[in-house]
């Protein structure tokens, strides 16, 4: 994989393509402190409830006529596949979408009512296609769930966002799967605040970054384990460390109990749903708060858990 180069100049040409499709989704304080020291960046209320349409519609509005005649393809566990099912369902183009076994039943039942082709993959077959780059033999274009200059950038505005919200942000927590959404908020951060800080968050089941970070390598965890479907891919790859070195300032790691808590913390006290891997970086806030320099923001990155999981959550405690 070729080294991944995005600019601040890049998401600035990002804003007006994502802006066709996407809102500039609402920062607001978290109540329970007294001077607005932390805030929370709803992209659980974007569209599709979550921020992947940002970086799906930017790549996708790249891609040529001859491109477009091949369809497009991807690997996701939910929220990227239905961002790129309803991207392509709205560009007249065909879409396949494979997704890693264990996969949300109602996520993938998202994806097929936006039109697309949904196979199975196993992870051993999702590892080599990201670690090998299998995809490239695919009659489809493959749509990178994270390490493609276009969707970095894309997901980018969401931290041009933020900083025009709360312009004196000293520290963003941002939930870390494959790292696109981090690399490109660190991205816009660093850009336009260069002495703000951003950390990345994983959950302790599925947290490869620590140690790329530490190592300046690429790491895998071969069977990730977490709640949170969303930043459980358990791979960092190598353009994706060294893009993640340049932009974060570390790595925040929590439970699956931390995670729970934070979505039960933000459903009654805050009155915002989010699933595990939005609520991550709600979490990570509550376990490291007294090391985090303030303003804190923390992105809320997607809001769609099952109904099981969230009447789970929030059912009262004895």
């Amino acid at each position: 994989m070729e080294r991944i180069e995005v600019t601040l100049r890049d998401i600035d040409a990002a804003l007006p393509i994502v802006r066709e499709v996407a809102t500039h989704t609402p920062t607001v304080p978290f109540h329970d402190t007294e001077d607005r020291d932390v805030w929370l960046k709803l992209e659980n209320l974007q569209r599709l409830g979550v921020f992947k349409i940002r970086g799906v519609w930017n790549r996708l509005s790249q891609l040529s006529d001859a491109e477009r005649r091949r369809g497009v393809a991807t690997i996701s566990s939910g929220n990227h596949g239905l961002a790129v099912a309803w991207a392509a369902k709205r560009l007249g183009l065909r879409s396949v979408v494979r997704v890693p076994e264990g996969a949300v039943g109602r996520k993938v039942d998202a994806i097929r009512a936006q039109g697309a082709d949904v196979s199975p993959i196993s992870r051993r077959e999702l590892i080599t296609a990201h670690e090998e780059e299998t995809w490239r033999s695919w009659p489809e274009v493959f749509i990178h769930p994270f390490a493609h200059p276009a969707t970095i950038a894309g997901q980018g505005t969401l931290g041009w966002e933020l900083v025009d919200d709360v312009p004196d942000v000293r520290t963003v927590l941002v939930p870390v799967g494959g790292g696109g959404l981090a690399a490109g908020i660190g991205t816009a951060v660093k850009g336009l605040l260069p002495n703000a800080k951003v950390f990345g968050v994983q959950a302790e089941g599925a947290a490869p970054l620590p140690v790329a970070l530490r190592t300046h390598a690429a790491h895998r965890i071969d069977q990730p384990r977490t709640i949170a479907d969303g930043i459980g891919i358990g791979i960092v790859l190598p353009a994706m460390a060294d893009l993640l070195l340049r932009v974060l300032d570390g790595c925040l790691v929590v439970s699956d109990a931390e995670i729970l808590a934070a979505m039960r913390t933000l459903a009654l006290e805050a009155r915002v749903v989010a699933e595990p891997a939005g609520a991550a970086a709600f979490a990570a806030w509550v376990q490291y708060r007294t090391s985090l320099e303030p303003p804190v923001v923390l992105v809320i990155s997607g809001g769609n858990p099952t109904l099981d999981l969230l009447s789970q959550v929030v059912a009262p405690t004895e």
